[in-house]
Formats: structure tokens, C-alpha cells, sequence
């Protein structure tokens, strides 16, 4: 803020620039928690970003963006699936906005009325900066969240492909979710990772709940319509190996179009 009022603008923004980068790539190393496509029952996230604080950093400042519904949905589909996901995102947007306004008010306060060409350009500034804070972890979640959606729709084929062989060679539905979580787990990450969740859902209720729930997460046209798929073939019993077949095929003539 001082090195702007006083017309120092590279290395201020220089300084903005790494200040931003560091506060993302906490974020991004503090948040990510998803469950590996080897990892086993013993998994255990790991503990808030700031401990017990994190619940009531979280609540200080209201949330305007999203709603609550709306902000764990896309923290589900940019793969944030740790518990306190929600409450970290939060507390991280509350913790730089304040810290901002903070630091605009002791520099405010160090300047005084008696220099308002100065103190001008520093609240202007200052307030700026923290609505920026404000919103840029909405964006960069958004962001996120669609880059994600978009690499998960890219692997679809693949993954299916690789479902109807594991299918035509004997294996069950599960173990055919099982092995190719794990298989492509190497090229397509996000996607191996929803694979084992879907397995894992599929074992506790039905195959066909649990696609509902993977389009839920995802919102996509392939996830949609493989949800009406799987709902229909399980309720009337047709071949799902052929029915699988035909969807990998339609989604890559469509990807291709």
C-alpha cells in the first residue's frame, strides 16, 4: 500500500503477486485431501488448517457468493472432499480479507490526517486488496472446479473402454471399478479417484445410486445420461457390458464431433 501511494508500482505489485501465489498454493496444499486410488480404510485426513480456530475464523465474515449448498457442491467437484473443506476454504478468505483491512488500518493510522494526499491512496488501496482476497478464492474455486470437471470429462472414454473389457473378462461390476480406478489412476487421476468412490458407494447401496451420485458431484452431460443408463439396465436387467460399450463409444463420437 505504501509503495503504491508513493508511486512504486512494480514492486508492489511484484510484492501483490507473490503474496497471492503463496496464499493460493497454501490453499491449494492445505485443502487437498482426495482419497488415492490405492489408499485403504485407514485413511485419516489430515487436521484443519487452524486447528480449533478454523470453525470460528470460518463464521466472521458472511457469505455472499454461494450458497452453503452451492459452495460444497463445487468444493466436491473441484475434488475437495476432506470434512473441513468448507470451514478451510472459509477461514483462509476470512483470515487475508481481515488481515488486509487490518494492515490498511494501522498504515491509515501511522500515516494521520495530517498527510490526506497519502491516506487516500492507502485506504482506496487497502479496501481494494481485501475485497480481492474477498473474491479471488471464489474464482480460483470455480476455476478449479470447472478444469476438473473438464479433465474428468476427457478421460470418460478411456475409462470405459477399460470397464467393458474388465466386464467381458468375468469381473464383477466392483472389481471392474476397482481395477480401473487403479489402472487409470496414472493418466487420469481426478477420474480414478471418482471411480473409487463410486466403487465404494456401490458396495454400501446400489450401483445406479451411486452414478446418481458421482452426476450429482460432477454435473455433467456424460454423468447424467450414464445415471439414466445405469438406472435402466439395473432395472430391466439388460447386458451391461454391451450397454457400457455403447456409451464409451457415444461419448467419443460426441467428444469428437
Amino acid at each position: 500500500v505504501f509503495l503504491l501511494a508513493q508511486g512504486l508500482h512494480t514492486p508492489a505489485i511484484v510484492a501483490g503477486v507473490l503474496l497471492v501465489r503463496s496464499y493460493v498454493l497454501s490453499w491449494r496444499g492445505l485443502f487437498e485431501s482426495q482419497l488415492s486410488a490405492d489408499s485403504g480404510a485407514g485413511y485419516t485426513p489430515s487436521p484443519p488448517i487452524f486447528g480449533a480456530l478454523t470453525e470460528p475464523l470460518a463464521a466472521q465474515l458472511p457469505q455472499m457468493t454461494d450458497s452453503d449448498d452451492e459452495l460444497l457442491r463445487n468444493l466436491r467437484r473441484a475434488g475437495y472432499y476432506k470434512p473441513s473443506a468448507r470451514s478451510e476454504y472459509l477461514a483462509l478468505r476470512n483470515v487475508l480479507a481481515i488481515a488486509i483491512v487490518l494492515f490498511t488500518g494501522v498504515a491509515a493510522v501511522l500515516v494521520g490526517p495530517d498527510r490526506p494526499l497519502l491516506l487516500k491512496p492507502i485506504l482506496v488501496w487497502g479496501f481494494t486488496a481485501a475485497a480481492a482476497a474477498y473474491v479471488l478464492p471464489w474464482l480460483f474455486l470455480r476455476s478449479r472446479a470447472r478444469a476438473r470437471a473438464g479433465r474428468i470429462q476427457r478421460g470418460l472414454p478411456d475409462a470405459f473402454d477399460m470397464l467393458t473389457m474388465c466386464l467381458s473378462g468375468g469381473l464383477s461390476i466392483n472389481e471392474s471399478l476397482a481395477h480401473v480406478s487403479r489402472e487409470i489412476y496414472g493418466s487420469h487421476p481426478d477420474l480414478g479417484v471418482e471411480f473409487e468412490i463410486v466403487r465404494r458407494q456401490a458396495e454400501m447401496g446400489s450401483l445406479s445410486d451411486a452414478f446418481r451420485q458421482l452426476a450429482a458431484r460432477l454435473d455433467l452431460p456424460e454423468t447424467n445420461a450414464l445415471t439414466s443408463l445405469m438406472q435402466q439396465t439395473e432395472r430391466l436387467g439388460s447386458n451391461v457390458v454391451q450397454a457400457v460399450r455403447d456409451f464409451a463409444d457415444d461419448i467419443r463420437t460426441r467428444q469428437r464431433q
